[in-house]
């Protein structure tokens, strides 16, 4: 996959309509399938953002008080 990376927001947004399409729709097998698989990436994506965004945040704290 060549495309570029999703900011935490759009891939919630996306997820979101995967979810909401899921509930409204009754899609066949084959497409329910690819629309789970795709949530699952974006909620990985997500995941590891928040983790970055964690170690960020405790590295700036660090500097901030080196005296722990």
């Amino acid at each position: 996959m060549s495309e570029s990376p999703l900011t935490y927001s759009q891939a919630m947004q996306e997820v979101e309509q995967i979810l909401a399409a899921l509930e409204k729709n009754n899609p066949d097998v084959d497409l329910m399938s690819q629309q789970v698989k795709r949530a699952v990436e974006l909620l990985q994506q997500c995941r590891q953002k928040l983790v970055e965004t964690d170690e960020t945040i405790k590295q700036v704290f660090e500097q901030f008080n080196p005296q722990g």
